[in-house]
């Protein structure tokens, strides 16, 4: 392709999302737009329903194929292959299933698998979930999946046929190169996060005199994070802090633990501390204005988390929610100290040991002396993140793989 110094010519891009990750293809929409790409976007009707992607606002640069309800998968696929053909660039957004189908469509030299499950997608005969206490549904999953449904095998035949591998950021791309769980040749570095830098947010209402609000985000269960560990730090530290603090939950209690921690963190409730939580399900109004109203978010991750019948580590094999929710909302943040977030992200983190003692002293430090104010400064100078600077960069990738 001849290239102008006026004129860049566009990357033809098919993205493949046929699972669940609606948001991250608003946040790919959101960077794609600002860049040099011609995109396809192949999907399902609930996933993209649930994208919010306006075409008729955009730009016209996407077009979006979505499989009828009674056309099969590997039908759907199959129809597709003209798209596939005369793909510069073929980009899954998430690969969970439909091995057979998947092996079936033509790619092109240049592809690209995004994967969020490392130990399950790259290297699951290692990474079984407890086997021992889990025995009986870990033998069926071996019979029924693996030996007769031939999952291991296809999910290699699929990954042997892709050309390159991105992973959500380069703490879990430096552990994929050290365990050498593919081809070094095919890690690309980590262009595209899940997420980008958000727009600066304007709270409607003002902050309660004097108070500082701290908001934890995601489904309130201890399978995802140690609530156990934030209330004992909480109880510790209360007495210490010269601001009355509010919690707020930002997700929803209904899970099995969920009341439970809930009644728990009520029990601290006092003129130096109040929780706020919802029930059920909270509408993106609410939570976008709960949001605006945090100081801070904390984040005690739970380190080791079950993904189907395997198992993940946050920080090394898998990303979690927060550091979208940290870029888009531009909120500084307590983390876990075993869950790295990377360098640049590190101007808006501060760590915590997995103690109470930890915790409750980083949260006295943060309340008292109110260091999420000078965090907050550091947002505008995180450039990697900038929709702009993730969607040039990715169309620069694209054109180096392309030759």
């Amino acid at each position: 392709m001849a290239e102008s110094a006026d004129v860049k010519p566009e990357v033809n891009l098919v993205i493949v999302e046929l699972h669940h990750h609606s948001q991250l293809l608003k946040n790919l929409y959101d960077i794609l737009s600002l860049g040099h790409f011609r995109v396809t976007l192949i999907t399902l009707p609930q996933i993209y329903a649930k994208t919010g992607i306006d075409l008729e606002a955009g730009s016209g640069f996407m077009t979006v194929c979505l499989k009828p309800g009674k056309e099969s998968i590997p039908d759907f696929l199959q129809r597709l292959k003209p798209e596939f053909e005369a793909a510069d660039v073929v980009y899954f957004n998430t690969v969970r299933h439909y091995w057979g189908a998947l092996n079936k469509i033509p790619l092109p030299p240049v592809s690209i698998v995004r994967t969020h499950n490392v130990h399950c997608d790259l290297a699951p005969s290692t990474h079984l979930y407890r086997p021992a206490a889990n025995s009986f549904s870990v033998l069926r999953h071996l019979i029924g999946s693996v030996l007769i449904g031939g999952e291991w095998r296809l999910k290699k035949a699929f990954y042997d046929r892709i050309g390159y591998f991105m992973f959500p950021n380069q703490p879990i791309t430096d552990y994929v190169r050290e365990k050498k769980f593919v081809d070094q040749r095919k890690i690309l570095e980590p262009v595209v996060p899940f997420g980008y830098l958000g727009e600066p947010v304007h709270e409607s209402a003002p902050p309660e005199e004097g108070c500082v609000t701290i908001a934890v985000t995601g489904t309130v269960t201890n399978q995802k994070k140690d609530y156990d560990l934030l209330f004992n730090a909480l109880k510790q530290c209360l007495n210490d802090l010269e601001h009355p603090i509010k919690l707020v939950f930002l997700g929803s209690t209904n899970a099995n633990d969920g009341k439970s921690i809930v009644n728990r963190f009520r029990s601290l409730e006092s003129d130096s501390f109040s929780l706020d939580y919802s029930e059920g399900y909270i509408s993106s109004e609410a939570f976008e204005r709960k949001v605006a109203s945090a100081d801070f978010f904390v984040a005690p991750i739970q380190t080791v988390v079950r993904c189907r019948k395997y198992y993940e580590v946050y920080g090394k094999s898998k990303m979690s929610g927060v550091e979208n929710d940290i870029l888009v909302f531009r909120k500084p943040s307590l983390v876990i100290s075993d869950y790295p977030v990377g360098r640049e992200m590190e101007k808006v983190v501060d760590y915590f040991e997995r103690t109470e003692d930890s915790l409750a002293l980083q949260i006295s430090k943060w309340v008292n002396d109110r260091v999420f104010d000078e965090r907050k400064a550091a947002f505008d100078t995180m450039t990697g993140y900038r929709k702009e600077v993730i969607a040039d960069r990715f169309y620069q990738l694209c054109r180096q793989l392309c030759g």
